[in-house]
């Protein structure tokens, strides 16, 4: 399912990846090379993968587990490393000549050269049906700096400024003509509203419709499984401060996925009132979302996660802690039957997720930790049997297609900003 999120994760590429940001991020200590190797390092990382047989025979077992741990938690052909109450097994990825390669080591070596991962699995046993799940990763991208991303960054929102839509559009046209055509068959900007206020602001809505049926002919059973699983989803974001007032806010409904922000001087602002505020560190995510697995209607109300902004100049990023329970909606009698199990991935210290870009003596690391408590229960199996449903098909067909093309969009935006390096 990571893979899906990929294409979730490139809607603001066509837009957001303009000939100031691209500049920008060239200046620094990377140097010309530095946008090209960091886009190389995600198109080798999320491109088409060959296995080597111990992962090829890990996946599965893992994905089966996921909400039953137990099933592999004495099992010796999943681990590699072991303790008191606890169970380890490291992933390595690399590149081996014209592929891209993972594989189960006892200890894999840090992430260094571009394009090069780290992960580990962990599994502990914190009490009878209880455990835990982590999973770190890290992904080498270069020399581009977690510092020279935020100017980056900060170049793009200062562009938003001053540009109308037609002149966004046709800036995006002119900058990026491969990816914006290689991500339209998937991704089409369908709304763009860029509003100049009293206060020196710039209001910014913009909305992406996803299009499953632009990427028929050549990647149908993705095309299939989109329609499927990413078609009925509802969810609703709105991130505020401990203050309660909002900072942006993303929808999505019937393929069209919409964010609304406002910015000044390059900077996020409050979406409403004075724009005098910058940012700060700590904030409230609260979402709903829906969705249909098979015949049923699934769901949650106010899921709520605190936000942690690390933003020193070594590292950029935020982590999400879940402590409170939200309000499901499952199939009739399981939010009752589940009570228990429902309620402790969010009792203290809940669960967790870490994204950051990071200096590291080798390079900028991107990096990722999600931490989640499990407590077993026989419906707990029956729902992990949907999940594992639309994970093993996702993995018949769509995944290999689906890897494809990420890559394809990916090497596009790197001819393209290969062109803005050698350009006046």
């Amino acid at each position: 399912m990571r893979r899906v999120t990929v294409s979730l994760a490139l809607l603001l590429v066509p837009w957001t990846a303009c000939r100031p940001a691209a500049r920008e991020l060239a200046g620094g200590q990377a140097g010309a090379s530095g946008p090209r190797v960091l886009v190389e390092a995600l198109a080798n990382r999320f491109g088409p993968i060959e296995r080597e047989p111990g992962f090829d025979a890990l996946r599965p077992k893992l994905a089966r587990a996921g909400l039953v741990p137990s099933r592999v938690f004495d099992d010796g052909t999943v681990w590699r490393t072991r303790g008191e109450g606890w169970r380890a097994v490291d992933l390595a990825g690399y590149a081996s000549g014209a592929a891209y390669r993972i594989g189960v080591r006892d200890e894999a070596p840090p992430a260094g050269v571009p394009g090069q991962y780290r992960g580990r699995v962990q599994l502990r046993r914190v009490d009878g049906g209880r455990f835990e799940w982590s999973v770190s990763e890290e992904l080498a991208v270069g020399q581009a700096r977690p510092s020279d991303l935020a100017r980056a960054l900060d170049a793009l929102f200062r562009g938003a400024e001053r540009s109308s839509e037609a002149s966004a559009r046709a800036a995006v046209a002119e900058a990026l003509p491969r990816a914006s055509a290689k991500l339209g068959l998937l991704l089409r900007i369908e709304a763009l509203a860029l509003q100049p206020d009293a206060h020196g602001a710039t209001s910014v809505r913009l909305g992406v419709r996803l299009t499953p049926a632009g990427i028929h002919g050549f990647a149908p059973r993705y095309s299939a499984f989109l329609e499927k699983y990413a078609g009925p989803i509802r969810t609703s974001v709105v991130v505020a401060d401990l203050e309660g007032t909002t900072w942006w806010t993303l929808e999505a409904a019937d393929n069209l996925w919409t964010v609304r922000l406002r910015l000044r001087d390059g900077s996020l602002v409050p979406l409403d009132g004075p724009a005098d505020r910058r940012i700060p560190s700590r904030l409230r995510a609260t979402g709903d979302y829906a969705t249909r697995m098979g015949r049923f209607n699934v769901g949650a109300t106010r899921v709520v996660a605190d936000v942690a902004l690390n933003r020193t100049p070594g590292e950029k990023g935020l982590s999400a802690r879940f402590l409170e329970e939200p309000d499901w909606r499952l199939p009739f009698l399981a939010e009752t039957l589940l009570d228990d199990p429902l309620r402790y991935p969010f009792e203290a210290p809940g669960s967790e997720i870490e994204w950051a870009a990071r200096e590291a003596s080798g390079g900028t690391l991107l990096t990722g930790l999600y931490r989640a408590r499990v407590r077993e229960t026989w419906i707990l199996r029956w729902l992990g049997g949907m999940l594992g449903n639309a994970v093993s098909e996702f993995r018949r067909g769509a995944e290999r297609e689906a890897d494809h093309y990420h890559r394809e969009c990916l090497l596009a935006l790197r001819d393209d900003l290969a062109a803005l390096e050698a350009s006046p």
